[in-house]
């Protein structure tokens, strides 16, 4: 049988290998936890030496945090590990290194002009937590550590075919994480598994209850027959859908939802999570090194700086009614994560225009979660012709993390029989 010690030398060795994925490793920190691990008689729990990563806006012990930018990477170490990370060490888990990231976590493209791009053959890797997403998904690390703000997380996850998790703001502690939009950050989570997510849950949130799956989903009806949703990912949403159903799962097709509404004030009006990320980042469009942002970043900065904030407040005001709609439901709605097929990187970088559109789509189905609060969840639900992934989006009621994910559980246990029986 391996030890903690040899798993955690040949994810360091895989990690190494991976510098578009992996900014920095913490080979020292590592084998010390190993080594922790391989000599306690008692495991601390299911976690206990298990390999994770961390996002490079998470706070880590004689670390600089830089969120993905040039601009701070001569900024003073941490002084000491972010609430997240100390809780992660004392249930057993090794940390391995820092993941790459969008400049300032402010795109879900995943595309670092800086430090590189996890892509998938060509195709972007879904951002901002695209290396957080990429050490899971190629294998590196068990579990990893991000932030979603917009859909940071969900996103990635999606795109890269692992199970991506943004918890109810305020679920874990946020003390050592880099904002960027502070009424819509959290940290989120990445795994192969939804039960590793479950475990990695509890650990962060010290919260274990265990409640019952819920049997009855609501589906979007006119996402998934259109609404901009290109058609291989509707499609394979769809096929998981009838799985679901053959499954016994019941299904409430509706035409109208809290996500839609939500979906249609940011439309109409703009993301209020843009003005506040103006509000944190946008000086460094001032200063003498402002030519070393990514300028597809500079770029949705300075737009997002032109916001009407009249507008963005009847946004918010409009998602408070809706919180409250969904708050005194225990309604848990199906959709697909993203609505479009990962693109290919190049005609992106070749036009401003393009980027800035996909970037909008690639975010919009994600949204709608982050601007009522919603715990929300992203599952792998097979591949398109064209081989990219599809991820499909469960959200459930404010504060219904562990009930959301036991019902995703569940859903990822019914997908996986019926891939076994076809």
């Amino acid at each position: 049988m391996r030890s903690v010690l040899d798993n955690t030398m040949e994810a360091l060795l895989r990690a190494g290998r991976e510098g578009e994925v992996f900014l920095s490793l913490l080979p020292d920190r590592a084998r010390a936890e190993a080594r922790q691990s391989d000599g306690r008689t008692e495991r601390l729990g299911p976690l206990d030496g298990s390999t994770v990563s961390w996002k490079d806006m998470i706070a880590i012990k004689d670390v600089t945090a830089t969120s993905g930018s040039l601009l701070m990477r001569d900024d003073a170490p941490a002084c000491a590990d972010a609430e997240v990370v100390r809780r992660a060490s004392q249930a057993g888990l090794v940390s391995i290194g820092v993941t790459n990231q969008s400049e300032l976590a402010f795109s879900g493209i995943g595309y670092n002009p800086h430090h590189g791009t996890p892509m998938i053959e060509g195709r972007v890797p879904g951002g901002s937590s695209s290396g957080a997403a990429a050490s899971v998904a190629r294998g590196i690390t068990r579990l990893a550590v991000g932030t979603d703000t917009a859909g940071s997380c969900r996103v990635p996850a999606a795109f890269q075919g692992v199970v991506g998790f943004r918890p109810t703001r305020g679920r874990y502690p946020m003390s050592g994480v880099m904002p960027l939009a502070p009424s819509y950050d959290t940290v989120g989570s990445f795994a192969r598994s939804v039960a590793d997510i479950i475990e990695l849950d509890a650990i962060l949130s010290g919260d274990a209850a265990s409640p019952d799956a819920v049997g009855r989903l609501s589906v979007a009806i006119d996402v998934l027959d259109g609404g901009g949703v290109a058609a291989p990912v509707s499609q394979r949403c769809k096929e998981a859908v009838t799985a679901l159903e053959q499954a016994g799962v019941v299904m409430e097709h509706s035409r109208q939802s809290p996500l839609d509404e939500a979906l249609a004030l940011i439309r109409a009006s703009g993301w209020p999570g843009a003005i506040e990320a103006v509000e944190t980042y946008g000086h460094l469009l001032e200063t003498e090194n402002a030519h070393h942002l990514d300028p597809f970043v500079a770029a949705r900065l300075r737009a997002s700086a032109c916001l009407d904030l009249d507008k963005i407040a009847r946004v918010k005001q409009g998602a408070r009614a809706l919180h409250e709609t969904v708050q005194a439901s225990d309604t848990i709605y199906l959709l697909p994560t993203v609505a479009i097929e990962a693109p290919h990187l190049a005609p992106l970088l070749e036009d401003p225009e393009t980027f800035a559109t996909t970037n909008t789509a690639a975010l919009r189905l994600t949204m709608p979660a982050s601007l009522l609060d919603l715990p929300a969840i992203s599952l792998p639900a097979g591949k398109t012709d064209a081989g990219c992934w599809v991820g499909l989006q469960l959200v459930g009621p404010p504060d219904s993390d562990r009930t959301l994910l036991a019902t995703a559980a569940m859903v990822e246990n019914l997908l996986m029989q019926k891939e076994t029986l076809t």
